[in-house]
This record gives structure tokens, C-alpha cells and sequence, in this order.
């Protein structure tokens, strides 16, 4: 008896092990992924920091890497590309001592400093290794720096979303916005637009990083999914576009004194000289302008560059005093009718910020912008919105001294640019496009409730995008049905551009199906395009949105060559997640009881009723056997004559003559079970195929 005791002591012990350890379990493994949770979120606060660091000590070097000196022209605009790869030159961001302008060290500066951005850039994601990073999330820099759009930093509430913002002092044109935007950026004070400046030598120059970090311990993520992180710091630029002096004792920064420019006090003595008579030179009032002697050097309507659409006029003043520009005279043709008129600029003067939807436009500025004696001067004149391409008849006139004017015309069809205005008949020469060669794959799902497909342009036309519409009415439906009813459409995405939409593209989530954008995309000759979408309050909680297909989602595409890519959704029942029972089950309950008393073996038919097809029906019997049939099929078909009527044209009709031995005849088909035996007498007294044939099968048993 104390053995059973001891063993059943120690069964107890076990058990009640196992169940504190399971409750025990949970608590200890949220402990062990929280310290993990814990690590990686100060493992990713540190990778920031060094990131800022890595940024700032980059910076204030003025260093800068050559391959962005591409970037850097195609944002700045061709005049700077072609001042940089004068004679031959390599795009490096240093103009040759073969361009003559008089802006040249304007223009190497303005290169440099663009370089410098993308440069620090990425120094600053390089210091930030380790780091969950998400390009898809974190934007196009080289649109934001172009466009000045906030909407290109890229979607900040992201998981894995990372920026880096370049701010400087310089001349206090720059202040960073800490207020207004969803991250800390940039802003032109001068200009109110958006733009990172890496600042010049003296300046200080501040480097913020911005991340999204994401969070993985299983609860604490369905509540805090992420958690923001940034840091910044601050440094001031070296003098790397001045001389230092060596061997000089002291700190480096005591080297390149400014004690030099008292020097220039000197310069007063040039009174004395005649020196005075050039004062009046600005107001062109003393030695008169030739309108001869001011040329346009080079002209261009078309894509100015970063996304922006144009006028550039570059005027040579070949007179020996200055000239200056009193006004500047745009027509153009509102196609389409959201176009209109943005910014003039003269010869690097600042942006006069127009927004004239209506034209023609004209400009006077004050005072008139100035232009030295044997320079080059470029007046530029963007449009919006962005990506739109210059069409219909556009005209320039810049008016100077004497009331010289200066312009161009083109006129422009099509969307295709041309370097010479001159040519109006470019549009005969583009090949028409082919429809038939656009196509788009199906629908890939991916995590966070993203879905993806591909466009490809197989023509040998470019083309744009002129609108888009989505159609998940069945994914909405589905949402409502199984307890999502607020998905909603959170953003499209052409390639690396996004667009956060509603209904009407005004910014807000569309909770409604169908969902549209319209504006204009690039849809280039052989490229392939990637379109995304990205669904939010979703049932996939991190992972794709389950329960829906391809088909279930209908997308037209239309350009602006009125091509159109359409694939319809093609309509299913919506499944719930919680089927209910169905009552298919029930047909259990319609065989009868077996008949046991029906199927005698000696209960065929004889050979004097069967074989005749022409028996009549006046046998007695075909009232009252009439239910007997509803026992003898047990296929299911018990009901209808008709399925009985093969097995006797097969066996028995041949051979009337062996009437002694008719059961014999029927055993070998066990198959059927003992109630087929009654089947042969089934004998049609009329044809069954005649629906019009007042007649019934009669019922012949064996007396």
C-alpha cells in the first residue's frame, strides 16, 4: 500500500509540473522576446545616431562623388550640362576653362552642391547598417530635390521607411520645417518651396534621419507595429573652395584669415579715376543698346528636366554694356485644360512664382533682371502639373533696352519634344501606336496587403498614362461579409512614384469600390512598368490579403493615344469564414425498409407475357403494384420506367423459349441486389419517347 502511495505521489508531482510549466511557458517566452524586442530597438536607435554621424562628419567636408554629377545636371537643367561637358569635358560637376561664360563659377558651384546631396545621402544610409530598410516605402530623392513634393519623401508611417533631410544656414535662405510636414524637411525661405542645401564653406550645415522601425514581438506588433526613430547633428562646412595656408602655426581654422580684405580699402583711390562715368551704365540710358547685337544663342520647348516641361531661350548680349530684360511675354494653348503657366527665371535671377492658369502670361519684373556685357543668359519658363508634356502652339518674346524683342514659336501637336520649334510637321513622323502590343499580368499578392502587377509597352511608340481604375468590389464585399468593413485603398504606385488617393486623388484613403486616379505616367516604348496598390485595414494582419484572386479584381488603364487596357473582374459568391451546415445529408432518409417480401426468385415473367411489345394493358395487376417499384431501385432512379427498361431489351426479349430457367438468367448480376429480379417485368405497352402517347407501362407479375 505505500508503494501505490509513493507512485501515485509522485504521478501527482508530474502532473502538476507539467501545469505550471504551462502556465509558466508564456510568460517566461514574452520575457525572452521582449528582452530580444528590446535589443534590436536599441541595436536600431544606435545604427540612427551613427547614421546622423556618418552624415554630418561627410558634409562638412564639401567632398562629393562624380557619379551624381549626372543626377546633378538633369536636375539643374541642360545649360549646366552643356557648361559642364563643354569641348568634350566629362560630366564631373567642374566646367572647363573652354566654357566662357560669365557664370561658369555659379554654375560649377550650384553641380557641386547638388552632387554633395545625393553624396551625403548615401554616406548617411551606409552608417546606418543593420537597419530594417524599405526603398518601396522611402521614396524617389531625386524627384523630391527635383519636384519640391513632399509626397516623393514617401510614406513616413511605413514600416522600414528611411529619409535623410540636408539643411543648411546659408545666407538664411534655409530653416528646417519641424511643424508642417509629416518628418522635419528643408524649406527655401526665399522661395517656400521644399529643398535640401548642403550649404557652402562657413556655413553650418545639419543632417536629420528619419526611420520607421519595426517591431516583431507577437502582440505588442498588432497594437504598436512600429515605433519611430531619428537623430541629427550639426557641423560646420570646411573651406574646401578656398586655399588653405600650410605651415602656419595654430589651428587650421586660424589659417584662411579674412584679414586680407581691408586690403581692399585701397580700392577707393579708383575714384579718382573715371571710374564714375560707369555708374549710369545699368539704366542703359548713356550708351545705347544695338538689338543687332543680342542673339539667341540656343532655344528648346520640351522636357526642361526633373519631371518639368518648358520654355528655355538662351540669349548671347554681344553689345559692349549691359542689358536688361523689362519683359517676357508666354503664349500658349491650354492642352489640357489642367495646364498652366508655373515660374519664369532670367539670366539665375530668383523664381517669380506665377501660377497663371490662363494664357497668355506676362512677367514685368522688378527691377529689371540684368545681364553683363558679352554674357549668356537663359530665360526658362516652366509649366505644370509635372510630367505633362508641352502641346499646341507656345510663343516667347523677351523685350529689352529700346524695346528690342527677341523670341521663338513652336508649335507642338504631340507630346514629343523637339529641340528645333521651327519643325511643325514632327507629328507626321511618329508611327501610329499599336494597342494590341500593351499588355498586363495578373495580380501578385504580397505582405502587408500590397498587390502587384506588370504593364508592358511592346510598341515601338512611347505613351503615357492618363488614368486608372481599380474595381475590388469583391474584396470589399468579402471584407463586410467576414467582419472587415472598413478596407480601404491606401495608395497606387507606378514604379517608385507614389500617389496617396482617394475617389478624386485628394489626398484621403478611398473606402469605396471603385478607386481612380488620373493624371500622367510614363508608359515608354519596351519597358515594363510596375503597378502596386496597397490596401490598409485589412484582414491580412502583416501577410497578403487572403481569400481573393486575381480575377476577383477588375483594372482599366487608359492613355493619352486613347489606348485603353481593360480586364474586367470576373464575378464569384462571396464565401463566408464560418460555413454553415448543409442539408445535403437528408437524402439518407429517402430509401424505404428493404423489401424483403418483393424479390421471389420464381417472381419473372413468364414467356407468353414478355415477349410481345404489343401486350395490351388491361392486366389487373397495374393499380396495385404500382409502389412496389419505389422499393426496387437502389441506384436512386427508382421513379422513372425509363431506367429499367435497358436491362430487359438485353436479357430477356431474345430468349422467350427458356421459361423454365429464368431466374438463372438474373444471377449472375449480384450487383443489383435481390430487387432487380422484378425489373424484366417492366414491359412497355406503348412507346416512352412519345411524351404525346396516351398509354402506361404495365405491371405483368408472375401468377
Amino acid at each position: 500500500m505505500a508503494v501505490g502511495r509513493v507512485a501515485h505521489s509522485k504521478t501527482r508531482g508530474r502532473g502538476q509540473a507539467i501545469v505550471e510549466f504551462v502556465i509558466a511557458l508564456p510568460i517566461l517566452l514574452f520575457v525572452i522576446f521582449g528582452i530580444i524586442e528590446f535589443a534590436r530597438m536599441v541595436f536600431a536607435w544606435m545604427a540612427v545616431q551613427n547614421a546622423a554621424r556618418f552624415g554630418i562628419r561627410y558634409a562638412v567636408t564639401g567632398e562629393y562623388d562624380e557619379a551624381y554629377c549626372v543626377e546633378a545636371g538633369n536636375l539643374l537643367g541642360a545649360a549646366y550640362v552643356n557648361a559642364d561637358t563643354d569641348g568634350g569635358d566629362p560630366q564631373d560637376c567642374q566646367i572647363p576653362d573652354s566654357y566662357t561664360g560669365a557664370d561658369k563659377a555659379d554654375k560649377e558651384r550650384e553641380l557641386i552642391d547638388m552632387a554633395r546631396l545625393f553624396s551625403i545621402r548615401d554616406v548617411a544610409v551606409g552608417g546606418g547598417t543593420g537597419l530594417w530598410l524599405r526603398p518601396s516605402v522611402s521614396g524617389n530623392y531625386e524627384q523630391y530635390l527635383g519636384l519640391h513634393n513632399a509626397a516623393f519623401i514617401g510614406l513616413p508611417d511605413e514600416t522600414g521607411f528611411y529619409h535623410i533631410t540636408v539643411c543648411s544656414n546659408r545666407s538664411g535662405q534655409y530653416a528646417m520645417d519641424y511643424g508642417n510636414y509629416a518628418i522635419p524637411l528643408c524649406k527655401d525661405v526665399a522661395s517656400g518651396v521644399l529643398m535640401d542645401d548642403a550649404g557652402g564653406p562657413g556655413d553650418r550645415v545639419k543632417v536629420h534621419v528619419e526611420h520607421r522601425h519595426p517591431l516583431f514581438l507577437p502582440l505588442l506588433s498588432n497594437i504598436w507595429p512600429s515605433v519611430s526613430l531619428n537623430a541629427e547633428r550639426d557641423g560646420i562646412v570646411e573651406k574646401f573652395r578656398t586655399s588653405r595656408s600650410l605651415g602656419v602655426s595654430g589651428p587650421i581654422l586660424s589659417a584662411p584669415t579674412w584679414t586680407q580684405t581691408p586690403t581692399i580699402t585701397l580700392t577707393p583711390t579708383i575714384t579718382y579715376t573715371p571710374t564714375e562715368t560707369y555708374t549710369p551704365t545699368p539704366t542703359a540710358t548713356d550708351i545705347p543698346v544695338d538689338c543687332d547685337l543680342i542673339d539667341i544663342d540656343y532655344s528648346f520647348i520640351g522636357d526642361y528636366g526633373g519631371g518639368f516641361f518648358g520654355a528655355l531661350v538662351r540669349i548671347r548680349n554681344n553689345n559692349p554694356v549691359p542689358i536688361h530684360l523689362f519683359q517676357a511675354d508666354v503664349g500658349w494653348d491650354l492642352i489640357p485644360p489642367s495646364r498652366y503657366l508655373w515660374a519664369m527665371q532670367f539670366n539665375l535671377s530668383p523664381w517669380e512664382i506665377l501660377d497663371d492658369f490662363s494664357p497668355p502670361t506676362s512677367w514685368v519684373p522688378h527691377p529689371p533682371v540684368a545681364m553683363a556685357a558679352g554674357g549668356l543668359g537663359d530665360y526658362v519658363a516652366l509649366f505644370k502639373p509635372v510630367a505633362e508634356p508641352v502641346q499646341g502652339v507656345t510663343t516667347v518674346n523677351l523685350t529689352f533696352e529700346d524695346g528690342c524683342t527677341k523670341g521663338i514659336t513652336a508649335n507642338l501637336p504631340t507630346s514629343t519634344a523637339t529641340l528645333t520649334p521651327t519643325i511643325t510637321d514632327t507629328p507626321t513622323v511618329t508611327p501610329t501606336p499599336d494597342c494590341s502590343q500593351y499588355s498586363m499580368s495578373a495580380f501578385t499578392f504580397q505582405n502587408y496587403a500590397i498587390q502587384r502587377l506588370t504593364v508592358s509597352n511592346s510598341d515601338v511608340v512611347d505613351a503615357r498614362v492618363s488614368s486608372i481604375q481599380l474595381d475590388w468590389s469583391y474584396a470589399e464585399n468579402f471584407g463586410a461579409v467576414n467582419g472587415y468593413p472598413n478596407l480601404n485603398v491606401d495608395w497606387f504606385r507606378w514604379d517608385s512614384s507614389y500617389f496617396h488617393l482617394g475617389g478624386n486623388g485628394d489626398g484621403n484613403i478611398d473606402s469605396s469600390s471603385p478607386t481612380s486616379w488620373s493624371g500622367s505616367l510614363p508608359f515608354d516604348s519596351g519597358d515594363s512598368y510596375s503597378w502596386s496598390l496597397d490596401f490598409d485595414s485589412d484582414w491580412g494582419g502583416g501577410g497578403p490579403l487572403s481569400g481573393v484572386v486575381s480575377s476577383d479584381f477588375g483594372v482599366i488603364i487608359n492613355f493619352d493615344n486613347g489606348c485603353q487596357l481593360r480586364r474586367d473582374a470576373i464575378p464569384r459568391p462571396i464565401h463566408s469564414w464560418t460555413p454553415s451546415p448543409t442539408p445535403t445529408a437528408s437524402l439518407t432518409a429517402t430509401p424505404p425498409p428493404p423489401p424483403t417480401d418483393t424479390p421471389l426468385p420464381s417472381n419473372t415473367p413468364t414467356a407468353s407475357n414478355t415477349p410481345p411489345p404489343s401486350s395490351t394493358p388491361t392486366t389487373t395487376y397495374t393499380p396495385t403494384i404500382t409502389p412496389s417499384p419505389t422499393r426496387t431501385p437502389v441506384p436512386s432512379a427508382t421513379p422513372l420506367p425509363t431506367n429499367t427498361l435497358p436491362p430487359p431489351t438485353r436479357t430477356n426479349t431474345p430468349i422467350p423459349s427458356f421459361t423454365p430457367v429464368p431466374t438463372n438468367t438474373y444471377t449472375p448480376v449480384p450487383t443489383h441486389s435481390p430487387t432487380p429480379t422484378p425489373i424484366p417485368t417492366w414491359t412497355p405497352a406503348c412507346p416512352f419517347d412519345d411524351p404525346n402517347w396516351p398509354c402506361q407501362p404495365t405491371w405483368t407479375p408472375t401468377p
